[in-house]
This record gives C-alpha cells, structure tokens and sequence, in this order.
C-alpha cells in the first residue's frame, strides 16, 4: 500500500509497524503466527561479540502496567548468529535492522565490520540497556562515547546507523545533535526505563542486579514527551518505542512526530499484535499518506481560513 510507505533516513518502508529488538527474537519465533513479511521491519535481538547466558533468574517481574525485566542481553553470540541466524534474515521481504551490544567500545567496530557484507537494512547501536555491567546505557549516557562510537560505526559499515537512546541520559536532545553530527540516520527512542520492585514475601528487591529496565503502557506518556521535543529539534527521523499496546498508541507516536514504531513488550501479551497493527494501519490510510500526518500535533495552534 503506497500510503504507508515511509522514507526514513536513505530507506524507505512499506509501513511504519517494526518489532522491537529483544521481544521478536531473529523474526522465526513471529513467524509460527503469521507472516512477518508484512511488517515494516523487525529488529532482532541484540548480538554480543561474545554469546551471553543473561542475568540469573527472575528475568521478568510483572507490575502495574508493564513489566520489569533483567535478561542481561542473552545472545548466541556473534559467531552464532552469523552462522544460524544470518541465512534466515537475509531471505525475508522485510527491512531486518540487526541490533548490536558491546561490553567495550571496540566489541561494537569488530562486530559492525564482521557484519558489514551480509544482507541487511540497518544497524541499530544499543546503547542504551540497563541490564548489564559494561556498556549499554553506561556509554548512552555519556555522550562522548555516543559520538565516538556512533561516528567509528558508520565508518566502518555500509549500512544505515540508528541509535537506541536511553532516558537514562540527562542531555537526550544534546544525544540527538551529536548522532546527528556524527552520521547518524534516526534515533530509537527508548530503551526501557530504570526501574525497581521489592518482593514484599523476602522483604528484599525482586531482581540480583537491584534495578531492572520497566516497560509497558505507562511509560507511554514519558517516551510521547521526548518524542515531540526531538521532533522539534528537526534533525533527525524518530522511532518511536515504548507502551504501544494498540493503534491508537500508534497513532499518538505519528502525530507527536515519530516516523516508525517500534513494538516492544505488547508482543509477549499478543504475538499476533504487529500483524493486527499492520491491518489498521492499511484501513485507517486508505485515503491518506502517512507521510503527511508524521508530527501534525505540532500544529495543533494552526489557524484555520
């Protein structure tokens, strides 16, 4: 449907419905449920240097609205991926954005250039996970970093280059400018948020590591917030994750000026949601290009003739 094609960066998709990295898997556990091809795009898993066991039990803790996770960024692990994962990707008819995580700044070049020859659309930098002890949101935070690594990965590969922000960081749009700068084509807003739940029975946190990222509808109104103020800055697409439960969420991402969005933990509760999301969109664009509705609301103080 040509309505919902949207140009973001130097791609274009088909519609703006991703699944997010860490709830779809590679694409094949979305499969069993229906045709993942229809999607805009999926985000995989995000991929280590090294494969990674995850943090010890409980990973998952449900709250009021959402739910709390500790996986620690589980992953076959490079080598893996590449062996078992890779041919599979490269045969579906969607954008495949492969997500990457490093310990160390230098695990992201190695990876990005051991990547850079396989059949992909985009790679997206995590740089934002709560989950671990080395990296993720402890370089999103620190700005220099996400300029040295953002600019060394786009370097170094011949793809596309979105980052995954974390709202961990006290200077967001200052991230924004130098992802910019630094040759960056989107920005993923957000990762999950920092969060902590006490089991009352052992009168003690639920999770080893104390803190655990909190997804889900209530942090919706928090992520909409960062959305339009980026969308202001005008510098760079948005994509748009966090709290879409339905299409009306979706909807709410379009209008506050997020090109894509990104489905995250809606899909544990529904797995059939992304294929349900792509179907609303088609009916709800059938007389309307997506392109032009991407940040309406801020024009909400428009005078009309």
């Amino acid at each position: 449907m040509d309505n919902l094609k949207i140009k973001v960066g130097s791609i274009i998709f088909k519609n703006p419905i991703l699944l997010a990295s860490g709830t779809c898997g590679f694409g094949r556990e979305m499969a069993k449920f229906y045709d993942v091809n229809i999607l805009g795009g999926i985000v995989t898993k995000s991929i280590t240097l090294k494969p990674r066991e995850g943090n010890p039990p409980p990973r998952i803790w449900e709250c009021y609205a959402g739910i709390l996770n500790s996986i620690g960024l589980e992953n076959p692990g490079l080598e893996k991926f590449i062996e078992e994962e890779i041919p599979y990707l490269e045969g579906l008819d969607t954008h495949v954005i492969i997500s990457i995580a490093g310990e160390r700044e230098q695990e992201y070049y190695y990876i990005a250039k051991e990547l850079r020859d396989f059949k992909f659309s985009v790679l997206e930098l995590n740089l934002s996970c709560p989950n671990v002890d080395g990296g993720g949101m402890l370089f999103g935070i620190d700005i220099d970093m996400v300029k040295t690594i953002t600019k060394k990965v786009v370097e170094i590969i011949n793809k596309p280059v979105w980052v995954k922000l974390t709202p961990q960081a006290p200077n967001i749009l200052d991230i924004v400018r130098v992802v910019k700068d630094s040759g960056g084509e989107a920005v993923v807003a957000f990762n999950t948020f920092l969060g902590l739940s006490i089991d009352t029975k052992r009168r003690s946190p639920v999770f080893k590591r104390v803190f655990a990222g909190y997804s889900g509808p209530a942090i919706k109104p928090l992520v909409l917030r960062h959305v339009w103020e980026i969308y202001e800055l005008n510098l760079l697409p948005i994509v748009g994750c966090g709290g879409i439960v339905n299409f009306s969420d979706v909807l709410e991402y379009l209008f506050s000026g997020a090109s894509l969005v990104e489905i995250g933990s809606a899909n544990f509760r529904d797995p059939w949601i992304g294929s349900k999301l792509v179907k609303e969109a088609e009916d709800y664009f059938k007389n309307e290009k997506i392109q032009d509705v991407i940040g309406i609301a801020h024009y909400f103080n428009r005078e009309v003739d």
